[in-house]
């Protein structure tokens, strides 16, 4: 086990959050890749997770690409069916509830409000994106639930390009100190772990805390499902998870898709 990720820090994991497997990697080009790729290997010890050091070709929705350095937090969580008391048909939801679940993890750790949340899941400090949230669905020997998720912790991005400084920013850039990275995992499984077991009938729960934090809501968006473009002010969210779009027609909900412009 390296340095940055101790044996202490390995076992509290499985022993606070539960997890029947934990594997540790200096590098990998991607954590969700190698977690599909070996997907029937883990899904005999769920719940498991992959954590990097490095993540080199990392993915985001669609065809972006995460790349993260050194000091950035990169893993993966798979959970079966009966790891997560979210029925499997409202999987979608777990989206939205991890990206609350690392935005409440961030701001508990660094004591700061400047954390905003863009739907469906990605967490903003001070109007600049930190971590970034990929959710996906698998079939193995049983459904397997795949959420990969890129945090910049460590890794400054103040002497980065300013085209990168403009949209991307780091913890460590706003708090000026160093963090340990296994401390927000594990407070970032927990606190999924509470809020799935609080959310199960609806989001209900979480429309307050996403109120607050919504990057989004006042501004006009335009968002695109398939070849359908949708333009309007954005309300927030319902109980559903689903973006509210105040339109020239009338208000939408978009259930799936992405927000090309805001």
């Amino acid at each position: 086990m390296s340095d940055w990720f101790p044996e202490l820090a390995q076992q509290e994991i499985e022993r606070q959050a539960g997890f029947a497997q934990v594997d540790v990697f200096d590098e990998l080009p991607s954590t969700s890749d190698h977690a599909l790729a070996n997907l029937a290997a883990y899904s005999q010890h769920l719940p498991a997770l992959v954590v990097a050091r490095r993540q080199t070709k990392g993915r985001g929705r669609g065809s972006r690409s995460w790349f993260a350095g050194d000091g950035a937090l990169t893993f993966t969580v798979m959970l079966g069916t009966k790891d997560t008391p979210i029925p499997t048909h409202h999987w979608p939801r777990c989206s939205l509830i991890a990206g609350v679940a690392m935005c409440q993890a961030l701001e508990e750790l660094a004591q700061s409000d400047a954390f905003q949340l863009k739907w469906p899941n990605d967490v903003y400090l001070a109007g600049r994106k930190v971590c970034g949230i990929l959710v996906e669905k698998r079939d193995a020997a049983e459904p397997v639930l795949c959420i990969g998720i890129g945090v910049n912790v460590n890794n400054s991005l103040e002497n980065a390009p300013d085209d990168v400084q403009q949209k991307a920013i780091a913890l460590t850039d706003v708090t000026g100190e160093q963090h340990f990275l296994p401390e927000i995992l594990l407070v970032f499984l927990t606190r999924f772990q509470t809020l799935c077991q609080q959310n199960v009938d609806s989001l209900e729960g979480l429309l307050p805390y996403w109120q607050t934090h919504c990057l989004l809501t006042g501004r006009s968006v335009e968002t695109r499902q398939a070849e359908q473009i949708i333009t309007g002010e954005c309300r927030g969210i319902d109980a559903s998870g689903a973006l509210l779009v105040q339109t020239s027609a009338g208000q939408r909900s978009i259930v799936s898709g992405e927000i090309v412009r805001w």
